[in-house]
């Protein structure tokens, strides 16, 4: 009983031995293979596609991160974990230098892969010619219509408008698609000086039209520059006819314009000739047609005639505005 009992204190003893001289498990402290060095496909003016050729690890490659200088500047763009990325987001005939760097589990990197140059590709740099012909009309204290002709050569996307005021810079304040566009926001009795540019649909920029800028002066609030005179030829029960003449007094001419009233009365228009009408409740707008939508400056005109019905009496409007501005009435 006591030499087995001595046996098996011994085996245990030799165990343990064995156990303590057992190393214990190495940290992976081994990084990974270098990557290869990217190879770029389907580049365009803003992005490539890099692929390369895998890194390899004992353990196993967890990662890439794809770094890109450009000039003077490294930046991490990526960190896929498959050998691939698409880059976006650079600039038209940038140069770009991109390398690669694999990471296993544990955080060891590789050495760099090999460094691979890129040149986006230029696109359209050519800004399309100036404008040109740039006008004013329909000056009011607050606002003014600009209209243009051009560019000279090319297509336009885009017209930017820019203003000044006194001698301070051009600043862009409005854009369009259209070869007019009316710019509000003005203060009354100033002088401003205004540009226009054209661009194309890579965003190039002709160079500011005219120079010096188009100056416009917007005229004082408390003068107005239209008169109207508004006659009823013609009455019966229940209806009547009425002409309506629109002077132009300022000192630009309108190529559109929009007379606005509003009756004291019940009076619904039925009918109107030399324009086209809407009434919402006594609210009446009456517009141009095409061959009536000029006003000459100083003293040109235009006339419009319309039927309409009425009940009880069929009292004149008193105030009248011309594209928004007051008129005096004769």
């Amino acid at each position: 009983m006591r030499i087995r009992r001595l046996v098996s204190l011994a085996a245990m003893a030799s165990a343990l031995v064995l156990l303590s001289a057992a190393p214990a498990h190495a940290a992976d402290t081994a990084p990974p293979t270098a990557p290869g060095t990217p190879i770029a496909s389907d580049l365009t003016e803003t992005s490539v596609v890099l692929n390369w050729a895998p890194a390899t690890d004992d353990v196993g490659v967890d990662h890439y991160e794809l770094f890109r200088q450009h000039t003077d500047y490294i930046q991490r763009v990526a960190t896929p974990t498959a050998p691939t990325a698409t880059v976006t987001g650079l600039l038209r005939g940038s140069v770009n230098t991109f390398y690669v760097i694999a990471f296993d589990a544990a955080g060891n990197r590789s050495t760099p892969s090999g460094a691979l140059t890129v040149t986006t590709l230029p696109g359209d740099l050519e800004p399309p010619g100036p404008i040109f012909g740039l006008a004013a009309s329909e000056i009011t204290g607050t606002s003014v219509r600009l209209t243009w002709q051009g560019p000279a050569w090319d297509v336009a996307a885009l017209f930017r408008i820019y203003r000044s005021q006194g001698s301070g810079p051009l600043i862009p304040v409005a854009s369009t698609t259209a070869h007019t566009i009316v710019v509000t926001g003005l203060s009354p009795a100033t002088t401003y000086g205004f540009a226009v540019a054209a661009l194309d649909a890579a965003g190039n920029q002709s160079p500011l039209m005219p120079q010096p800028p188009l100056a416009v002066t917007t005229t004082d609030v408390g003068t107005p520059t239209c008169t109207v005179a508004y006659r009823v030829t013609s009455q019966w029960d229940g209806a009547f006819n009425a002409d309506v003449r629109i002077t132009n007094t300022g000192p630009a001419a309108l190529t559109g314009w929009t007379l606005g009233w509003t009756y004291p009365g019940t009076q619904q228009i039925s009918q109107v000739w030399n324009g086209s009408h809407t009434q919402t409740g006594a609210a009446v707008a009456v517009t141009n047609l095409a061959y009536n939508a000029s006003i000459a400056a100083g003293g040109g005109s235009q006339s419009f005639g319309f039927q309409a019905t009425w009940s009880g009496a069929n009292p004149a409007p008193t105030a009248f505005t011309l594209n928004g501005v007051p008129c005096l009435t004769v």
